[in-house]
């Protein structure tokens, strides 16, 4: 094979217009590339020929490499494509990078250096990879000297760190962790290596040895967008040459429709506010295309999704192990928005939050291109604090902003979704006519609402409309609405599905006893479609229980169910091939291959406690389909001359209305990353006092009752690594006073909707805190750390917990040290309130206080008492920042009373 190859360029060097000789043309490389050919290489005529080929598929300007003469050295001893590595025995550079040494020839069992060349002969094989080396020792001269792997445009599209530009990076790593992510393996090496290994397959694609060797889809100008524009960018910007203009690529084309792209959002996942899992949120982004020829509906839209695979893996102790220790890997899912409804919006019953990104033109083609190219190559390592949605998104942007914006990583150890959108809402845009500076992410107040959420808002609205209807009823009507509405409220779904078959004849009465039908029909249509949407939630609420229920039933499964491992592997084989991926759709779907196993798997009989819940499952759908046949018959019937659609364009308007009051009144960023200082005095005995100084920092702190645009509920209160450090200001260095740590804290005043409280539980908030404490004052025992728990009642709320009064039952358990290790442990009784002040929601009045009877060992009962005064009031917010002040006056008492009294000033 290898005669035959020198064969076939020995007849073409004999051709006319090559009439040179070997000795001529060898002679000519070094004087017009400086690339120096010595024996054996410079008798090698096929070689010849291919470093000559390699040359003319450079730009002009690139040929004649910078650092002085280039010499190609070529040994007998095989190495896999011809080229050396870093060993000993075949190494790819000596003395510097003064020779480049290559290798008799051999295929590499190489998947990605591989994949694309499965078509060439033998031939062809090993005259694409003579001339690939060429153009990679070329590249690496070039940007040895110019440094073109060093700069951000290069290093951001696969991540490349330096050493120590994170935490425990001791060397050059990239972030993406699968070899198919880069033109072959040992691109992974180094950034230059990335470039080099890239060039080759760039200049030297394979169908420029036979055109009909690869597919166009499958060419590396139709996959690596992001790679080819920056190395053209690089190349001009250096006045090096330029590249040819993408090609049309048919199946990118087709799914990126760039003509009626609009814009990008990115999508906060909230957190439902009663499960401690979801508490930190989820990031994915939503390409937005405007409404062409083809009607698509909003299902079939695409949302881009950073996920950990974990197969059908789920929570466990095994399961939060792997994520927090890097067992999974982090891929970018694109599915369907009816997808995300269908697990977000109704299973899990979380409301996305809407952010509108302020991209040019080119960053949204960029973006496009991007997330093709990371959906099929876009491998990270998955860390639950560190690697995770958020900081994966800001990988995903940043590849793409141009003019030098970058949106800052906000935390070293901790990335959070909240301040992930805080980090992006700090780039600026220059419009391009005003010349005025907007920032990048911009608020959409049109949440995709959970079902759970719309029943919460259906319900508010059917008791309005409710009050309206009995105002203008006799008593016998107004009293038999009145008892329909308390059997629809009712949490057994035999009672509502009772309730739904008596509606037709109450309507029938009602319109019949009116006066003012016109009113009345559209007041009873609005509150039949309410309490529709509460039976959905129903419906949705009843599906995730009954789908845990099955799952604990399973004995054994006949489906083979891959392991995370397999799943990962068999996805990226899929995209490898752009014709294969184009037959098949590529997402895992956790939900469709367990109910897959599902209808194959032996399993158990149900428990009493498993039969009704499934029961329950099947009795709220029957009741749901009641209602809906009730709706439909009535909307059919009597109801017909109202315009439904007009309801649901109302019932819109009003949700946007309440949304944008809510954004008006909400800080314009997440609780994230926040610092306080305040002065104030401490009462002493005998009626003297003393000058204090506070400063207090926060990883995150959002309080209960406050409203944060890139935050959490306000029924919810979340602290983590909430520290205050009192210090008394004296010659010197100040002396500590006392301090409080708390590591993590947590308090819910959300319930169970008023139709599902059915048991004590549901009626009940929840809190915890883990803190750690010194006090100067328990000079015995000065230091402790506390864990403690209650259960909240709350006695008064408000909408969105403006105003909220609480009270508290749980208990403490803690461990106390100074002169002796002493373990105290007690109940803990609590109140809170919270009355909101106009303007900001973080504008308001608290009241604190606590009262817990602790039992320490060998120190027997001690009383701990707690209570706090505050005002907040938000001074204003400038650009990404504002500032709130909070006079305070509090109280504590272990053995006696101890006032303080101060006023700080925070930095939001």
């Amino acid at each position: 094979m290898r005669r035959l190859a020198t064969l076939v360029t020995a007849l073409l060097v004999a051709s006319p217009a090559t009439a040179r000789t070997l000795a001529e043309r060898v002679g000519a490389l070094e004087a017009e590339a400086g690339l120096v050919l010595r024996a054996p290489a410079s008798g090698d005529a096929a070689l010849v020929a291919e470093v000559e080929a390699a040359l003319a598929l450079l730009p002009p300007a690139l040929r004649h490499p910078p650092g002085g003469p280039l010499e190609l050295v070529l040994h007998p001893e095989p190495a896999p494509l011809g080229m050396g590595n870093e060993s000993e025995r075949r190494p790819e550079w000596s003395e510097g990078q003064r020779r480049f040494h290559l290798y008799a020839f051999v295929p590499s069992s190489e998947r990605r250096a591989t994949s694309r060349t499965a078509r060439l002969s033998d031939v062809e094989l090993e005259r694409l990879w003579r001339r690939r080396a060429v153009v990679h020792a070329v590249m690496r001269r070039w940007d040895e000297a110019r440094g073109w792997s060093r700069t951000a445009r290069w290093r951001r599209l696969s991540g490349w760190l330096f050493p120590f530009e994170r935490p425990l990076n001791f060397t050059e790593a990239s972030r993406l962790s699968y070899d198919g992510a880069f033109s072959r393996a040992r691109g992974r090496k180094s950034a230059s290596l990335d470039l080099a290994t890239f060039a080759e397959e760039f200049f030297v694609p394979v169908e420029s040895l036979r055109e009909e060797a690869l597919s166009v889809d499958e060419r590396v100008r139709c996959q690596e967008f992001s790679k080819s524009r920056a190395l053209g960018e690089l190349l001009e910007g250096e006045g090096l040459g330029s590249v040819a203009p993408r090609p049309d690529c048919p199946a990118f084309d087709a799914w990126a429709n760039l003509g009626e792209l609009s814009h990008f959002e990115v999508l906060l996942v909230a957190s439902t506010g009663r499960q401690p899992e979801s508490l930190f949120g989820h990031l994915m982004m939503r390409p937005v295309w405007r409404e062409g020829s083809v009607v698509q509906g909003p299902s079939f839209e695409s949302v881009v999704q950073p996920v950990a695979l974990t197969g059908v893996e789920t929570a466990g102790p095994g399961y939060i192990l792997k994520g927090l220790s890097g067992g999974f890997s982090l891929a970018f899912l694109t599915a369907t928005r009816g997808d995300l409804s269908h697990e977000t919006l109704e299973l899990e019953q979380r409301t996305i939050r809407r952010f509108r990104l302020r991209l040019t033109e080119g960053e949204r083609i960029r973006l496009i291109e991007r997330v093709w190219e990371m959906e099929r190559r876009g491998y990270l390592p998955y860390y639950f604090a560190t690697d995770n949605c958020a900081s994966a998104l800001l990988f995903l942007i940043n590849g793409v902003l141009e003019e030098g914006r970058v949106a800052r990583t906000p935390g070293a150890f901790w990335v959070l979704p909240g301040a992930t959108l805080d980090s992006l809402t700090r780039v600026e845009v220059t419009e391009p006519g005003s010349g005025e500076s907007h920032p990048l992410l911009e608020h959409v107040p049109d949440d995709f609402e959970s079902t759970g959420d719309r029943a919460l808002r259906a319900h508010a609205s059917r008791e309005r409309v409710l009050e309206a209807l009995v105002s203008r009823m006799e008593p016998g009507l107004a009293t038999r609405w009145r008892l329909l509405h308390r059997r629809l409220m009712s949490p057994e779904p035999g009672k509502r599905r009772e309730a739904w078959a008596r509606v037709p004849a109450l309507v029938d009465a009602t319109l019949a006893a009116t006066s003012e039908p016109p009113a009345v029909r559209e007041w009873v249509h609005e509150y039949i479609a309410q309490s529709v949407r509460v039976e959905r939630a129903e419906v949705d609420r009843g599906e995730e229980r009954r789908l845990a229920v099955e799952r604990d039933l399973l004995v054994k499964v006949h489906v083979a169910m891959p392991t995370q491992r397999d799943a990962e592997r068999e996805r990226q084989l899929t995209f490898e091939r752009e014709d294969e991926v184009q037959r098949r759709l590529a997402a895992l779907d956790r939900i469709a291959l367990f109910e897959q196993a599902l209808a194959t798997a032996d399993k158990r009989e149900p428990t009493i406690e498993e039969a009704q819940v499934l029961a329950r499952a099947r009795a709220i759908e029957d009741t749901f389909i009641t209602a809906t046949d009730v709706q439909g018959a009535l909307q059919s019937g009597v109801l017909a001359h109202v315009d439904a659609l007009d309801f649901l364009e109302r019932d819109r308007a009003h949700k946007m209305q309440e949304e944008r009051a809510r954004a008006s009144r909400s800080l314009h960023a997440s609780g994230a990353a926040r610092f306080s200082v305040g002065v104030g005095m401490d009462a002493r005995p005998l009626g003297s006092a003393r000058p204090v100084l506070a400063l207090r920092t926060a990883a995150l702190r959002e309080g209960l009752g406050e409203s944060f645009l890139h935050g959490f509920r306000p029924s919810s209160e979340l602290r983590v690594l909430d520290g205050e450090l009192r210090l008394e200001p004296v010659l010197g260095l100040p002396r500590v006073l006392d301090s409080r740590l708390t590591l993590l804290g947590y308090r819910t005043l959300l319930r169970e909707p008023p139709w599902h409280r059915n048991t004590p539980f549901d009626e009940l908030g929840w809190g915890m805190e883990v803190l750690l404490e010194s006090q100067e004052k328990t000079r015995d025992l000065p230091h402790r750390a506390t864990v403690q728990a209650e259960a909240l009642l709350v006695v008064e709320e408000s909408p969105g917990f403006r105003h909220y009064a609480a009270l508290g039952v749980g208990g403490r358990a803690a461990l106390r040290w100074g002169q002796e290790l002493a373990p105290a442990g007690g109940p803990r009784f609590s109140f809170s309130q919270r009355v909101a002040l106009p303007g900001s929601s973080l504008n308001a009045i608290r009241l604190e206080a606590s009262w817990a009877p602790m039992f320490i060992l060998s120190r027997g009962l001690r009383h701990e008492a707690e209570a706090s005064l505050q005002v907040d009031w938000l001074v204003g917010q400038w650009r990404h920042r504002a500032l709130r002040v909070s006079p305070r006056a509090r109280v504590l008492w272990e053995g006696r009373a101890e006032p303080h009294l101060d006023v700080a000033m925070e930095l939001l």
